[in-house]
């Protein structure tokens, strides 16, 4: 009956823990919002359907140039339903932009956090198992959402790179401080 205590103390820990951290840095650092970059609607007010006179805009140039910048082409329409004049929009790329720095960053947070709950789970006294795996256990936690959150801005290779790191880091540290001391 101890041991079921332990364990449900121990996944409550984890999961609480956790949750604590995630909505803490969400609470301190708050996510990049799209409304803040793009200032279109999402349900744009209908335009008149384009007649077969419609002028032809030449917007290759602007279309080619917007491709390189990452952006996408959008028009301005005339009374009559007709393009008028093609632009570059780039506040989508500029919010994937900062969202992807924001994943970043909190990677960085997480990472840290996880690694301090981490050494704090190791470093209790044997009396507070419960706690302590509980402990280790939401930092492992806190530094997979971490990972999890930048894998998005990141290439194959770095991927692999930081799984490796954080893999090598807990077989590390379950060597020196569990399998060791028994």
């Amino acid at each position: 009956m101890v041991e079921i205590r332990n364990i449900a103390l121990t996944a409550g820990i984890a999961i609480l823990a956790t949750l604590f951290v995630v909505f803490l840095i969400d609470a301190i650092y708050p996510t990049p919002q799209y409304q803040n970059f793009c200032s279109e609607q999402f349900f744009p007010t209908p335009i008149k359907i384009p007649t077969p006179e419609c002028p032809n805009i030449n917007s290759i140039q602007i279309e080619q140039n917007c491709f390189k910048q990452k952006g996408e082409v959008r028009y301005n329409y005339g009374e009559n339903g007709c393009p008028k004049e093609a632009y570059c929009e780039l506040c989508v790329r500029d919010y994937q932009d900062a969202n992807s720095n924001y994943n970043k960053n909190i990677f960085y947070i997480s990472a840290i956090l996880g690694l301090i709950a981490i050494i704090v789970g190791l470093y209790l006294p044997k009396n507070l198992d419960p706690i302590s795996s509980g402990l280790i256990f939401a930092g492992i936690l806190i530094l997979a959402q971490g990972t999890i959150r930048v894998f998005g801005s990141l290439g194959k290779v770095p991927r692999v790179i930081i799984l490796g790191i954080e893999l090598a880091l807990i077989i590390w540290i379950g060597y020196k401080k569990v399998i060791r001391k028994k």
